[in-house]
């Protein structure tokens, strides 16, 4: 999830049941102008190269140039969006506030609303995820954990009892990965983990997974207390969690252990891309952005302090970042 939480609700417990595919009535997107300068808060690069960003008011927008040019589809809402994933270069789904989520079987130029319900217990969607051809979870407020065996026609809502906290409430699940068909993690709002000795309310931030599939989750002990707004894993299984105040750690062994990276900057982290073995990019709030090399760190924010929220490497040498002003292509040469 890309931290765009300014919202304050009720702590609820969740109500198991299953959604049909039938949908409330729905106004289409807004064909606009300057829609590449609006809040977008995801993009997804598929294996054709074709760029995928979603945001408010149901935009979604696609380039086939690598970001150079970008053109806004239809869209059958106005809801806003705040993920997209895709299984392959045709199929893929977006997801947003209201629960909605929406399907494309043609690379994204055309979507078909599939789900989208009111509530004000669990008002959004934060992250979806395929696990495999036909299985694809959805996650979001307050413990929302929608999953779909049936490619997304209809949609179950769980209550996961693993990640609940000490009270038996739910908080945030803003960034889910998977790893294998079996192992996922899970990063989120932190949540009261207990009561000290002293009679008072202890805190952790919330990182957990899954080995059998999602049956079962077990919550990963870490060193913050804060919250975690995304987690990335890299192509060696080690685990990138980041979130509020500059915080990043990094384990691998599987969550076993953290490192905390210092970094010398107090922005939220909203998402990171791996760009080789030794390097990788963060970006957050205040426009920051993070450049890790293996010999240097540097660290930048926009002009306008615009917030970054997602982003993706084109080439060895751009990125393109999505966020609070619309899209940037950004040469790491130049940075």
């Amino acid at each position: 999830m890309k931290a765009i939480i300014k919202y304050a609700f009720p702590l609820v417990l969740l109500v198991t049941g299953t959604f049909a595919s039938s949908c409330l009535e729905a106004k289409a997107a807004l064909i606009a102008d300057k829609a590449t300068k609006s809040l977008l808060l995801d993009i997804e690069k598929l294996e054709s190269g074709r760029l995928i960003t979603v945001g408010e008011r149901g935009h979604i927008l696609l380039s086939d140039n690598q970001g150079v040019d970008w053109r806004q589809v239809p869209v059958p809402t106005r809801e806003q969006l705040t993920a997209v994933d895709f299984l392959e270069d045709e199929r893929g789904i977006a997801v947003g506030f209201s629960q909605t989520i929406l399907l494309t079987n043609d690379g994204g130029e055309s979507w078909q609303l599939a789900h989208q319900e009111d509530s004000f217990e669990q008002p959004a969607l934060f992250d979806v995820q395929f696990i495999n051809g036909g299985r694809i979870v959805a996650v979001g407020s307050y413990g929302l954990y929608l999953e779909s065996s049936d490619q997304g026609e209809s949609w179950e809502s769980h209550e996961i009892e693993g990640l609940a906290d000490y009270y038996g409430y739910f908080s945030h699940f803003y960034s889910l990965k998977t790893i294998t068909d079996d192992y996922w993690v899970l990063a989120g709002e932190k949540y009261i983990d207990g009561i000290d000795e002293d009679g008072f309310e202890t805190s952790s931030a919330l990182v957990a997974e899954t080995r059998d599939g999602g049956k079962t989750w077990q919550k990963l002990a870490t060193p913050y207390d804060g919250s975690f707004f995304g987690i990335t894993v890299n192509a060696s299984g080690h685990l990138y969690v980041y979130g509020l105040r500059g915080n990043l750690y990094i384990s691998k062994d599987e969550g076993q252990s953290w490192q905390g990276q210092f970094l010398s900057t107090a922005s939220g982290f909203h998402d990171l891309v791996i760009l080789s073995a030794d390097s990788w990019v963060l970006v957050g709030t205040g426009g920051v952005m993070v450049y890790k090399t293996l010999t240097d760190t540097v660290i930048k924010k926009r002009k306008d302090l615009k917030g970054r929220t997602a982003v993706v490497a084109v080439d060895e040498d751009t990125l393109v970042v999505v966020g609070d002003g619309g899209v940037e292509r950004i040469s790491l040469s130049q940075e």
